[in-house]
Order: C-alpha cells, then sequence, then structure tokens
C-alpha cells in the first residue's frame, strides 16, 4: 500500500532526509483512510460533546459529523442498545419507547436529549414545597407560565398558586358562587359542601371548573386570567336547572373541549354545555351505578363503566354533543370472567386507531383489558394485559400516538412496586406480558402516580417517594423523597400520605407532584459545561434559588417545632421508664431483696402456685382402674414379701423401686374394662370433692404379724378399730370409702420392719423422700388419666 512504512538502507535514508517530514505527516493520517462504516461505528460511542470536537479536526471528519446518519447511529446505539451493524428496519421494536422532539434532525434530537437528561440527573436545584390548601389535594393542573390549580373535594374549592417560587394567590374558587376570586383564601368562609366530583381545565389563561354534588346538581366556573396576581376579576358561576341534574350522587366529570360530561348513581351520562350549564344530551337510566366516563366527541363517543363491571359505548353523537336520542346507537361489553372485583377506577378511549378502542383497568386485577369496538356491527373484541407475578394494578397510564416511527405504550404500576410497560399493538394469547418492566421501589410500596414525556418516566409511591427514570434506557436519574416532614406539629397531618399526581411541563425540565396537602415543584437547572465548582472556589454569579425566604422560614419554624414535641416525648418517655424503675428499686428495698434474691423469690412463688395446682388435681380423686394391671402384679408381690417372716431388713429400697415400676408409661396400652378388684391395693375416691385431711387411716389391717412391736418413738399408734369387716365389703363390688377422711391410727399387728401393710397401704412412718415419690407416682398418673379420657 502507499502508506505503509516499508525499510531501507541506511544510505538511503540519509540521502532522503529532506522527504522525512511527508512520510511522517502521511502516516499520522490512517484515521482518514478507514472506511466509512468502521468510522461510524467509532463515533457511535461518542457523546454529542465529543461529536462536535471531532467535526474540527479537518474536512473529512467534519463531513461525516455533518451527516444525520452518524447522529442518528449515536443515539440509537447509546439510548436504545441497537449495534451500528445491526439493520434498523430488522430491529424489533427499537422505537417503542422512543418519543421524538420533531426538531428536524437527528443531531438536535440527540443534542437536546443529551442535555435535558445531563440536567435532571446532575442538577442541584432544590425542590419548592408549598400548602395550597387545608385539606389532601384532590387534582391538579398546570396553567401558563408555570401556575397551578389545585381542587379539595373535602372543602369544595380551589386555589391557585405559583409552586417555583412557593406563592399562593389570595381567594378560592369555590362550587357554591360565595368564592369568586375575590376573597382572602378563609376556608371558613370560602368552601362547598357535599361536592362528589370536580374536573379542572383551561382555555389559555382561563381556568375552567365543573363540579359535581351528591344532590345530583352540575355547576361550571370560569374565571379569567386565573394565575394573574396584578389584576383580580371575578370569576363566572353558572347553576344547572333542578330539571337537568342527576338523580343521585355525580360519580365523575370529565372535560371535552368546551363541553363536559358527567356520570351519575341513576345510571346515566349526560353532556353539558359549561356555558350556560344546559344538558344537551343524556342517556338512558340503568339499574346500576355509572362509576366512570369518557368521551371524544370528535369521534362521536361517549364510553360508561357501570358497577356491575359493564362497559356501554354510545355513538353517533354530534362534535358538539347535541344528538337525538334516536340517530345514537347503543353497545353493551359484559365484564370479564373470574373476576370478582368489577369496579373500573381507569376508563380511556384511543382515537388515534380508525375504530373506537377502549381501555379498561379494575381494582384489585393484575390484568388491564382491550376492547376493539366494531361499531357498525356492533361487535367487540377482547384483549388482555399483565403479569400476575407483578401484583395488582394500582395506576396507569397510557400514551397513544398517531405519529409515524411512533409505537402505542401503556405503562402500569403495580401493588408490589413494579413498574410495567406494554406495547399497545401487540396481541397475544392468553395474555400480553410486558416488553419492558422494573422494581420502582425495593421497600414494595404501591405505585400511586405515573407520568411520562420524551426524556423522563416519573413514578409515585403510597410512602409519598419520587424517582425520575431515563424514558429509553429505564435507568435511574433521581428521587424526591416524600414533601410531608415524619410528624407535623404546626399543620395537621393530612390523610394519606401517597403520592396523588404528578405533572410534567411542556418544556421537559419541570415537576410538579401532589403528596397530601401540599403541591412540591422542582425545575432542572442548567449544569456547567466544566462541571461544578468546588467549595473553594469563588462563583462569578449567584443564581436565585427557586424558593422563596418565606418558605424557608415557614419550614424553619415547623422543623424547629417537630424537633422540640419529639424531644419532649422523648424526655417524658424516659422519665416514665426511669420513674418505673425507682419503684421497683424502692420496692425491692422495702422487702430487703436486692434484684437476684428477687428474681429467685418469684421463682419460688411460681414453683409454690404449680404445687398448689398439682395438689388441687389430686384432691379430685384417683379412681380405681386408673393404674395398670402390671402395677396390680407389682403390688401384690410386694405385700407378698412384705408379709413374708424373711423380710427382715428394713423395706424402703425396694418399695421405692416398686412404686416406680407402678407409674403408667406414656404410650403404653390401658385396659378398657374396669371391674372392681378384691384387693385395696388401689384406692377408689368418691366423686364428690372433699377436703383432704393432712392425716390419713387404712381401711382395714392386715392380719397379724409375728413379729414385735415397733418403738413408740419410732412409729405412731394406728386405730385398729377398723377390721377385716371393710375387706369383706370391698370384695363384693362396693367401692370402699375414702382412704383419708379419718385419722390416721395405729394398728396393732403392725410389723417393726414393715412401713406397707399387706394391701399395699401407705404408713405414716414412710420418710419425706418417700412421701414426695409417692406424690410424683400418683400425680402422673392423674394426668396420664386425663390425657387419655380427653383423647378418647
Amino acid at each position: 500500500m502507499r502508506n505503509r512504512p516499508t525499510q531501507v538502507n541506511q544510505n538511503q535514508s540519509s540521502s532522503n532526509k529532506a522527504t522525512q517530514p511527508n512520510s511522517t505527516s502521511q502516516h499520522g493520517l490512517l484515521l482518514l483512510h478507514i472506511p466509512p462504516e468502521s468510522l461510524t461505528h467509532i463515533t457511535c460511542n461518542l457523546d454529542p460533546k465529543s461529536l462536535l470536537a471531532l467535526g474540527t479536526v479537518n474536512a473529512r471528519l467534519s463531513n461525516h459529523i455533518k451527516d444525520d446518519h452518524t447522529w442518528h447511529r449515536a443515539f440509537v446505539y447509546q439510548l436504545l442498545g441497537i449495534g451500528p451493524e445491526t439493520d434498523l428496519h430488522d430491529a424489533s421494536r427499537w422505537d417503542l419507547l422512543l418519543r421524538r422532539s420533531h426538531l428536524g434532525s437527528w443531531k438536535q434530537e440527540f443534542i437536546c436529549y443529551y442535555a435535558l437528561r445531563r440536567r435532571w440527573e446532575k442538577s442541584r436545584n432544590t425542590t419548592t414545597a408549598h400548602i395550597p390548601l387545608h385539606s389532601p389535594v384532590s387534582s391538579m393542573h398546570l396553567m401558563p407560565a408555570h401556575g397551578i390549580i389545585s381542587s379539595s373535594l373535602h372543602y369544595g374549592v380551589v386555589s391557585r398558586s405559583l409552586p417555583l417560587t412557593g406563592r399562593i394567590l389570595r381567594g378560592y374558587l369555590d362550587a357554591a358562587g360565595s368564592g369568586t376570586g375575590l376573597g382572602i383564601g378563609n376556608p371558613n368562609v370560602e368552601f362547598s359542601p357535599n361536592v362528589s366530583a370536580c374536573a379542572l381545565g383551561s382555555d389559555g389563561g382561563t381556568a375552567k371548573i365543573a363540579w359535581g354534588f351528591r344532590s345530583g346538581g352540575i355547576v361550571f366556573t370560569s374565571a379569567a386570567k386565573a394565575m394573574d396576581a396584578a389584576s383580580r376579576s371575578a370569576a363566572k358561576f353558572s347553576r344547572c336547572v333542578v330539571n337537568d341534574q342527576h338523580h343521585g350522587i355525580v360519580w365523575d366529570v370529565v372535560w371535552d373541549n368546551a363541553n363536559a360530561v358527567t356520570a351519575g348513581s341513576d345510571g346515566r351520562v349526560k353532556i353539558w354545555n359549561s356555558k350556560n350549564a344546559q344538558c344537551i344530551w343524556l342517556s338512558e337510566g340503568r339499574a346500576d351505578d355509572c362509576l366512570k366516563v369518557a368521551s371524544a366527541l370528535s369521534k362521536g363517543i361517549v364510553v360508561a363503566a357501570m358497577s356491575n363491571g359493564e362497559i356501554v359505548v354510545w355513538s353517533g353523537l354530534a362534535a358538539d354533543g347535541a344528538s337525538e336520542a334516536t340517530s345514537t346507537s347503543v353497545l353493551t361489553i359484559p365484564p370479564p370472567q373470574g373476576d370478582a372485583n368489577h369496579e373500573a377506577f381507569s376508563l380511556f378511549i384511543d382515537v388515534c386507531q380508525s375504530s373506537p378502542v377502549l381501555l379498561v383497568a379494575y381494582r384489585d386485577n393484575p390484568l388491564f383489558y382491550r376492547y376493539d369496538v366494531d361499531l357498525p356491527a356492533g361487535t367487540f373484541e377482547c384483549f388482555k394485559y399483565g403479569d400476575p407475578a407483578l401484583g395488582a394494578i394500582t395506576s396507569i397510564a397510557p400514551f397513544f400516538t398517531s405519529q409515524p416511527n411512533e409505537s402505542s405504550i401503556v405503562v402500569t404500576g403495580t401493588q408490589l412496586g413494579c413498574v410495567g410497560i406494554y406495547d399497545w399493538a401487540a396481541r397475544d394469547t392468553p395474555h400480553t406480558l410486558p416488553t419492558y418492566k422494573f422494581e420502582a421501589y425495593e421497600d414494595a410500596a404501591s405505585v400511586t402516580a405515573l407520568a411520562r414525556n420524551a426524556v423522563t418516566l416519573v413514578t409515585g409511591s403510597a410512602w409519598g417517594t419520587t424517582k425520575v427514570w431515563d424514558a429509553l434506557t429505564l435507568e435511574h436519574l433521581r428521587t424526591f423523597p416524600s414533601p410531608m416532614p415524619r410528624k407535623r406539629v404546626v399543620v395537621p397531618e393530612a390523610d394519606d400520605p401517597a403520592v396523588r399526581q404528578i405533572l410534567l411541563g411542556p418544556e421537559k425540565e419541570v415537576l410538579f407532584v401532589a403528596v397530601g396537602d401540599r403541591v412540591m415543584a422542582w425545575r432542572a437547572g442548567p449544569v456547567p459545561k466544566g462541571g461544578f465548582r468546588t467549595r473553594g472556589a469563588v462563583a462569578k454569579t449567584k443564581e436565585r434559588s427557586g424558593t422563596s425566604k418565606y418558605h424557608q422560614q415557614l419550614e424553619m419554624h415547623q422543623a424547629i417545632a417537630e424537633s422540640r414535641h419529639l424531644i419532649k416525648e422523648e424526655n417524658a418517655h424516659v422519665q416514665k421508664a426511669y420513674g418505673r424503675a425507682r419503684e421497683q428499686r424502692a420496692q425491692l428495698e422495702t422487702l430487703g431483696l436486692d434484684e437476684v434474691e428477687a428474681v429467685d423469690y418469684i421463682l419460688m412463688l411460681s414453683r409454690d402456685e404449680a404445687m398448689e395446682r398439682q395438689r388441687n388435681v389430686i384432691e379430685e380423686g384417683v379412681f380405681e382402674g386408673d393404674f395398670d394391671e402390671d402395677e396390680a402384679r407389682v403390688h401384690s408381690t410386694v405385700r407378698s414379701t412384705s408379709s413374708s417372716p424373711e423380710s427382715s431388713a428394713p423395706f424402703s429400697p425396694p418399695l421405692r423401686a416398686t412404686r416406680t415400676a407402678g407409674v403408667r408409661i406414656p404410650g403404653k396400652a390401658r385396659p378398657n374394662a374396669r371391674t372392681p378388684s378384691n384387693s385395696n391395693v388401689k384406692v377408689q375416691v368418691s366423686p364428690p370433692l372433699r377436703a383432704e385431711s393432712r392425716e390419713a387411716s387404712f381401711k382395714s389391717s392386715p392380719p397379724p404379724l409375728q413379729e414385735t412391736s415397733p418403738p413408740a418413738d419410732q412409729f405412731p399408734p394406728m386405730s385398729s378399730s377398723v377390721s377385716s369387716r371393710g375387706s369383706n365389703k370391698s370384695t363384693r363390688g362396693s367401692p370402699p370409702k375414702f382412704a383419708w377422711s379419718t385419722p390416721l391410727a395405729r394398728s396393732p399387728a403392725a410389723s417393726p420392719r414393715t412401713s406397707v401393710a399387706s394391701d399395699g397401704r401407705i404408713s405414716r412412718s414412710i420418710s419425706s423422700s418417700f412421701d414426695d415419690d409417692m406424690r410424683l407416682a400418683i400425680e402422673l398418673s392423674l394426668a396420664e388419666a386425663e390425657s387419655l379420657k380427653s383423647a378418647r
């Protein structure tokens, strides 16, 4: 090749020293001979600033940068992820999220998008929050010059404010006619009760308000130059006549150019002329309430959602709404099958299609529905969209377009804090899944509000947090915390801290968010070319802050009051805790105990209570058959052993082992039949509860044993008044008397070496340790008997 370096000898190099500068200059221009496709692949990675700088190098690079195809490829590669080697016609739905600003060329489009995104991401402007109403904001509407009108259904008033400066204009616009904008904004005087619906609109600088009442009345308020604080003029007020109003509550009101459409609990839909508050068309009444209404009078269509889930479509209306009832046709769409809740909370009409297309979203439903309506044939076709894994849909925002090379999309927010973006043209079965989905809130807060333009996608959560995302790449740009303080003292707390509505300015750099009774505003300010200065640098010009001094002072006073209140509550809690601790120490000192001794004392009381409960259980009685047959055999062995003359050794250890063996083992089978025994090994107690005596006597005494009497100081005397007659009664099947009901007396035939008679009865001479073992055996037997009884 011509520009490839060749090897030359030393003589040729020395003789051609004069030509070396030309060769070196040629070696440095290798970039000029790269093919245009490869050069485009390189420039796709450059931002607009770098592309403009590259165009100033030489003529060839300048011509390459001037080509709009270079900017187009850089735009789609950096923002849509489409490589330069990919054919745009073969790329699947690459323009789904694209919304052009229609500036003429891709160069201007890329530069504008890059500058706006940089502002949204790196601007250091602060937010401004103000309180336009003394109740939660129901809806907002953007007026010229960044003005906002905010409505409140609680008081039935509309306020006017400038959110970027925090200024609130004096006077309310109400639905009663008393508040015409000339008042001072006193909610105790300027208010309208029983307001159920409100629709805000504007025509230039004129604010239009349509009110719906619980009594069925409709009122219109119009205020010219609503945001002009210098010259205040009274607003116009008009009310409908009694014969035209709804027979029940007005649930929904919407604006359609100069007309208004209302829906009421009487099942009727009415179209109104806002100038004279006259009803120009009404539908036939239905049994169910009409909850939502949407209109496209330019297409002659009005759609209503009923409380039973049906969707009713009226067609054939005139553009001004005036039409005869005979010229309109009605189509009723049944509710979707399998859904328990049929309450529709969103209803839209896609007027960009040749035939009307409806979008309906039901409450507590993870799916939303598309209805393609064929009005001449009177038929419809239903398509489902959604992903049940994302949760129920809580907010939905459609973005329909009729521009070429742009697609209509639907953005949804779910109950689990996720966002899904759907292709409105896709029609999959059984339902269309989202093309893009991501988790907007990691704390699973519901997405309650959505807004989108060509640059940003803004989401609002149920906790008042607002997040900004890139509209094309879906990257997170900025987060705005809730403007509502955690605990307010000066201003009463609003009912719901969720984001109610989000508005974006037409210049794509202004944001308005309604949270509770507050409206937060923010503007994406310019970013210096060299970045922000360090702390030590001195700025030449001081940019004016968007927050007013009065608002800053108000926030400062509220923060101080909140801090004092929190400190006061914390001190009260600490004093209360210390007071309880002091009382406990004082009680311990009166008892003469420390903390360790007090814990031991409490454990001792608990143990005594447990023993008392166990003693009460024992007092209920032990019945015959509560012990196993094995125990009877063991006791008979013990009886025979104790009655023999060879039992000269003390009997206490064998007796203790015998009693332990006679205890029922959990899970061991027991006989169902309970027959009276001919021996007195087992004790039977009568069902009535009797007071237990502290000493016990035995029912019968055994035959005399040929042994010497024990010393008087070793065994107490036992009574011999009980004869073997009781034993005969026991053999006949009669239940013996309560064994511990008589005092313990010594039997004359008692052996000095045996503490248990032949019938297995306990004498008073058993040691205290044996008494404890016996009591434990009886308690375990009773517990086992109760468990078996309850199991049966």
